[in-house]
Parts: C-alpha cells; structure tokens; sequence
C-alpha cells in the first residue's frame, strides 16, 4: 500500500538524520580528544623548554663565575673591584645552587612527565581509532538505509503510476497538510479526523468496489478486517 510505503520512507529518513546528527557528534568528539591532547603536548613542551632554558642559566651562571674567578687568580685588579667580584662570585654561587637544583628539578618532572605523556598518546590514540570506527559503522548503516530509502522511492513511483491521475494527485496534495493520508475506520468514525461518517459512507466502503474518502477531512478510508 502507497501509505504503508510514505510511512516507511518516513521513518527511514527519520533513522538517517539520527545517523547524521550521530556522525557529526562522533566528529566533534574526536576534534575535542585531538584538541585535548594538543593541549597535553604543548604543557609538556612547556615544562622541557623551562628545563632546557634553566640548564642555559646554569651554565650562564657557571661560566660567569668561572670569568669572575679567572681574573681574580690572574689578572691585576684595584682593590675594590677586587671586592666587589670576591662579592659577585659568592653571590652567584648560591645563586648556582639553586639553579642547579632546580634544573635538576626540572629534569626528572620532564623524564617523568615524558613517559606518562607516552601512556597517555597510546590512549588518545586508541580512543580515536574507535571513535572512526564508529563512525565508519555510522557511516555504512547510513549507505545501507539510503539504499534501501531508494528501493522504496521506485517501489512508490510504481504504485503511484499504477493508480489514476485524480486519486494520485488527491494523495499527494493530502501528503502536504497531513502526515497519515490513508486512515482506518474505527467504529463509525475516521481514523484521521475522528468525526462521525455518514451510512453512504460505509456502506460504500463495506462494498469496497470504489476508493473512499472521509467527507471531512478527504482522508483515504480503510475497513479494518480480522
């Protein structure tokens, strides 16, 4: 039946914008998982750039001293400049310490911070492999409902061409206000608009040798049997 078959297509059109909205859902999750581990790598680049920057300081450092104390052991230099780098050398030793301890410090939260980022690539890796797997699946149940929608178009091209030029464009115009064009018969009522239908009206329809429609709302009539 013509109406059986708009109610399919109906709901196959239906099930095929679930499966978009599912599609475009997967896609945005991975585009956070990519986006969220971005932001993973780039706090790591971070801490291994303030390690490798702290090193350069501490061999800054190292080599200033180093400078300091070549000239005092070797070079002729006035009294208060003599001073005044006994002064820097011991003020960037402690300041070396530190440095020192901090870069390595910084060292070991680097090589740690490296091996959970590798746990955690492996996830985010695996994590967005099944997030294309679905949408693969998504994706091929999609083709397969499209496929079977199209089966259904020429199905009802060839139910329509079967069916004269007046009740063909009577159906389609009621397609257009309403979504159930062809009701059963409950009782005595319409199935469609609920309203009382005349004797004449089932009578004809008990008869079943013309197409029926309700004398309210135009809606195609059918008896139901069993």
């Amino acid at each position: 039946m013509l109406a059986e078959v708009d109610e399919n297509l109906l709901k196959l059109s239906g099930r095929i914008s679930d499966l978009d909205r599912e599609e475009a859902h997967l896609k945005e999750r991975i585009s956070e998982v990519d986006a969220a581990f971005a932001r993973r790598k780039e706090e790591h680049h971070k801490l291994r750039q303030t390690a490798q920057e702290r090193t350069i300081e501490v061999d800054a450092t190292d080599a200033k001293i180093r400078e300091y104390q070549h000239k005092l052991d070797h070079d002729i230099v006035p009294y208060k400049e003599m001073e005044f780098l006994r002064e820097q050398v011991q003020i960037l030793r402690q300041r070396l310490d530190q440095l020192s301890e901090e870069a390595l410090r910084l060292m070991d939260a680097v090589e740690e911070d490296a091996k959970k980022l590798a746990q955690e690539e492996a996830q985010y890796r695996e994590r967005r492999i099944s997030l294309e797997q679905e949408i693969q699946h998504v994706s091929k149940k999609r083709e397969e409902l499209k496929h079977e929608r199209e089966g259904l178009e020429a199905k009802r091209e060839e139910i329509l061409s079967q069916l004269p030029s007046s009740l063909r464009q009577h159906y389609e115009k009621l397609r257009t206000s309403v979504p159930n064009p062809v009701v059963y018969v409950n009782g005595q009522t319409c199935g469609g608009c609920h309203l009382r239908l005349s004797e004449a009206t089932l009578l004809a329809l008990q008869e079943g040798r013309e197409v029926v429609t309700c004398e309210h709302c135009w809606r195609f009539l059918v008896l139901r049997w069993g």
